[in-house]
């Protein structure tokens, strides 16, 4: 008896639900840190939903996969510089300050 752990069905659920957190996130959050986290929380469940939907073909499953590690880790390049020019102009990481100052 073969029993498929993770039914395509499951990582669907999983996708919406951390997608889900993400967008809570980025609607609740101030600080610059936790939006752009939930950003990248936002980005790795869609990203799970295209990996579930190209698993059913082997070679779009692997290159899939690599493209989307070599994307995330591009993303979080960019967010670490967002973050480190953002604190060096407000001096803070409140994003209420940056729509104050026009910044």
């Amino acid at each position: 008896m073969n029993v498929d752990l993770m039914t395509s069905e499951t990582a669907y659920g999983i996708a919406f639900i951390v997608a889900a957190i993400g967008a809570y996130g980025i609607a609740t959050s101030r600080n610059l840190i936790r939006t752009l986290l939930s950003i990248e929380v936002l980005f790795n469940g869609i990203f799970l939903a295209i990996v579930t939907y190209l698993s059913q073909i082997a070679v779009l499953d692997t290159l899939a996969s690599v493209i989307i590690v070599s994307v995330v880790s591009g993303e979080v390049i960019v967010i670490v510089a967002v973050i480190v020019s953002f604190y060096r102009i407000a001096k803070t990481l409140d994003s209420s300050s940056m729509e104050e100052e026009g910044v």
